[in-house]
């Protein structure tokens, strides 16, 4: 029995007082060591008693945050569950019963969230007293209680945020009656260097103080906020799930529930057979519009064929006349060739008599160069234009040349006879 007890003072201490108390200790044995003795962090911590119980309480109080923050991931969790089924339509009380059961059966971690406790209390109410008018007031009430359980769980970080700047002026008003404590005019001037280092430092306690404060309201700040999130989340999602979800049982209205679904009734089957109705009317709109669409297309379709037939009858007496054309002009081509041909066998012809006249020609001109060798120079280029009239095939404008070349040389031939007779 001795050892099912639990000590008193751990049962005083929630975790965030022992967390709290480690992490001071913690800290202070950091802070405390020969290595941070100089440092900023020292000076601003150790000075004086209300600047250990400052960093203490801001230890405490952020350990309950980091408590609060290590719980939000759970709620989030739990949001995301399904936690009843999908509703179609209103159900009797009784099934809370099995949705209970169904809550229950979950883990643990999920059955203490927020949404397990609160789907878990609505159920019970259900079953207990059933969907009365009254249901929807005990949802409302327990989504109030949510909220005052969440603003009676940040009673220690509003705390630490209130008295902390508190502990700070007290600090400093210590500092302050210890400086001026012990001054005497005689000594004042020896006394003063001491006096101002010592209310230089009274304002570290202030400082730390502030400093704790505004990291606390921050934390506060977030925490309150994602809580707040996490609960309106809670809200919207038992109010969509529970608010229509089971039949009301009040006696004073039943009369007119069955009034109601008489009406109901008799509604659906008026809409039925108006529905049946419509959909005949629809059906036979349907089907006359689909055999205009088929008469549409086949009329279509009867133009189409007369025009492609049109068409090709243009096409045929397109390719006839471009037929007839395409022979014409064969034709015309042939005659061509034929004149042309015969043009070439009669430059021939005369390319054959002309090359007779040019071995006399030439004959002629080798007789006139043995005679004179000055005409040498004469040959040779008679020979170069031979040769170009020949590859060019320009014989009749040739012959002239050459004919009119001999006459001259013949000329000149006799001349210079004549010249050396005399």
């Amino acid at each position: 029995m001795s050892r099912s007890r639990k000590n008193p003072v751990l049962a005083a201490l929630d975790a965030s007082f022992l967390i709290g108390a480690v992490c001071s200790a913690i800290f202070y044995a950091i802070i405390l060591s020969p290595a941070m003795k100089d440092s900023t962090l020292h000076r601003y911590t150790t000075e004086h008693l209300v600047e250990y119980v400052v960093v203490i309480l801001t230890f405490w109080g952020l350990a309950d945050v980091l408590r609060k923050l290590a719980s939000f991931p759970r709620e989030i969790m739990a949001l995301r569950q399904k936690w009843v089924p999908e509703r179609k339509r209103r159900v009797p009380a009784a099934v809370a019963t099995s949705l209970l059961e169904d809550v229950e059966a979950k883990p643990k971690w999920l059955r203490e969230s927020r949404i397990g406790r609160r789907y878990a209390d609505a159920f019970s109410y259900v079953i207990e007293n059933g969907a009365d008018s009254n249901f929807r007031d005990h949802l409302q009430l327990l989504a109030h209680h949510d909220s005052e359980r969440m603003n009676g769980s940040y009673t220690l970080i509003r705390f630490v945020v209130r008295i902390t700047p508190v502990l700070g002026f007290l600090g400093t008003v210590v500092h302050f009656g210890t400086a001026l404590n012990g001054i005497t005019l005689d000594k004042m001037s020896d006394q003063l260097g001491v006096v101002v280092s010592e209310m230089g430092q009274a304002f570290n306690a202030t400082t730390v103080a502030l400093a704790a404060a505004m990291c606390m309201m921050f934390c506060q700040f977030v925490c309150e906020w994602i809580e707040k999130a996490i609960l309106q989340s809670v809200d919207r999602n038992v109010e969509e799930e529970l608010f229509n979800r089971f039949e009301l049982k009040d006696a004073s209205i039943s009369p007119f529930l069955s009034v109601i679904k008489e009406a109901n009734e008799d509604a659906n089957k008026l809409m039925a057979a108006n529905l049946e109705t419509q959909t005949a009317t629809w059906i036979e709109a349907f089907e006359m519009i689909l055999q205009r669409l088929d008469a549409r297309q086949k009329q279509e379709g009867q133009a189409w064929t007369q025009a492609l037939e049109t068409l090709h009858s243009r096409h045929e007496s397109y390719d006839a006349v471009r037929e007839e054309r395409l022979r014409q002009i064969l034709d015309a081509i042939g005659e061509s060739q034929d004149r042309f041909m015969g043009q070439i066998h009669a430059t021939i012809d005369k390319a054959a008599l002309l090359r007779n006249d040019f071995s006399e020609v030439v004959r002629t001109i080798q007789g006139i160069a043995q005679g004179e060798g000055r005409l040498l120079e004469l040959q040779a280029t008679l020979s170069d234009n031979l040769r170009l009239i020949h590859e060019t095939r320009q014989f009749e404008d040739a012959v002239h040349g050459l004919t009119g070349a001999i006459h001259l040389l013949t000329a000149r031939h006799g001349g210079d006879g004549r010249k050396s007779a005399a």
